[in-house]
């Protein structure tokens, strides 16, 4: 069954911030599959040369010698993490910008913590380490009941 489907996008100014993003599981739920892809991966335009000019200025100094174009492309990061009511359930805290992840009673991806998939109110968090660029993204997760 379907419990959230979403497109979305995450600008520059999101930098370093966390978007929590609720959703529902019913009863008799007792796997979890997140499907999540976010893109573009890498980028190199105006947005990503502004955030290196003001990254080389403040960790580097103005005199480093060093040039925006040393440090192209930027990757987008942004990872996510899972709560089931109000309970911390684990992190993909990974590269990869296209990710599936598990989460279930007798097994979970790694990252994630086995268990049973309690009915109630959920939340998948977007966590943005990086975003240079516009980015898109698209998540999907799904519950599968008892066979």
């Amino acid at each position: 069954m379907l419990l959230l489907e979403k497109i979305g996008r995450i600008t520059p100014k999101q930098d370093k911030t966390n978007i929590p993003i609720e959703f529902s599981v019913e009863k008799g739920t007792e796997k979890l599959v997140i499907e999540y892809l976010y893109f573009p991966k890498k980028c190199s335009d105006g947005d990503a040369r502004e955030m290196l000019v003001n990254s080389i200025e403040k960790y580097l100094g103005k005199d480093c010698g060093a040039v925006p174009e040393d440090f192209m492309p930027v990757n987008n990061l942004i990872t996510l993490s899972l709560d089931g009511n109000g309970v911390y359930r684990g992190a993909a805290h990974r590269q990869a910008n296209e990710q599936r992840h598990e989460i279930g009673e007798d097994y979970a991806s790694p990252g994630f913590l086995k268990g049973k998939i309690d009915a109630g109110s959920w939340q998948v968090v977007l966590n943005v380490h990086c975003c240079a660029c516009p980015v898109s993204y698209k998540i999907k997760i799904t519950g599968e009941a008892a066979k």
